[in-house]
């Protein structure tokens, strides 16, 4: 799979979308949620060799502790997929928080789909997937997230074991710094291993930030997958 269908599809079904802890510019998930009556709005730029992609992922919490979320991938080549997208429902019990030695553990779980909107046909599911979700927040400055799940690719039926590791400083307020790795057992479907580094830089503390971020897939030879993106928080409806 190539690089800007990894972070298209993939991003839709398993990944972040809360702006404070592991959403963008995160490519793992967090075991937090937007507020209940709040929404944000992140979109990025992302760049692969020649290939390249625009892609806009909103998110609102619906009641305490669940959050809905999607996201819409628009290619800069569109002679195989003309677009891709996904929804993703995410739970994060409170009772499901136990305070540690080393800070606050928080868990929660992840449902998703993602979809894909073939040239000449119509839409249709791509992928669908679970996450177990786990952040420990160290501190004002260090957090850590991990997913666990599995996926099942729709074309050829595999499904595959995941695991996400994000390791996160924040060294002032206004900015963070991270670094992660996306695994999984079917590198013949899903891709190859993914470590990415990054950073954003927030305008408006907890409400808009700008970021950056670089990845490349372990033993692909297809070069530097960079994204350049925004996340907008705590707009109410």
């Amino acid at each position: 799979m190539k690089l800007h269908l990894i972070a298209g599809i993939t991003i839709g079904l398993l990944t972040a979308n809360h702006g404070a802890g592991a959403g963008r510019p995160l490519a793992s998930d967090d075991a937090g949620t937007a507020d209940a009556g709040t929404c944000q709005l992140e979109s990025w730029f992302e760049r692969a060799g020649g290939e390249h992609a625009l892609v806009l992922a909103p998110a609102c919490g619906i009641v305490k502790g669940m959050e809905l979320g999607a996201d819409y991938t628009l290619p800069g080549s569109r002679d195989v997929v003309r677009a891709s997208g996904g929804i993703a429902l995410k739970w994060v019990p409170q009772a499901w928080r136990v305070d540690t030695p080393a800070g606050e553990l928080n868990f929660g779980v992840k449902l998703g789909a993602a979809f894909e909107h073939l040239a000449g046909g119509g839409w249709r599911t791509a992928e669908t997937g679970v996450l177990a979700l786990a952040t420990l927040t160290a501190g004002d400055r260090w957090s850590a997230h991990a997913n666990l799940g599995a996926a099942r690719d729709r074309s050829s039926g595999a499904v595959a074991s995941l695991i996400n590791l994000a390791l996160v400083w924040t060294p002032r307020d206004e900015a963070l710094l991270f670094v992660e790795t996306q695994a999984n057992n079917r590198r013949d479907v899903f891709g190859g291993t993914v470590n990415t580094a990054g950073g954003r830089w927030w305008l408006v503390k907890d409400r808009f930030g700008v970021d950056l971020t670089a990845s490349r897939e372990a033993g692909a030879g297809s070069g530097t997958l960079w994204t350049l993106g925004f996340g907008w928080y705590g707009l109410s409806f």
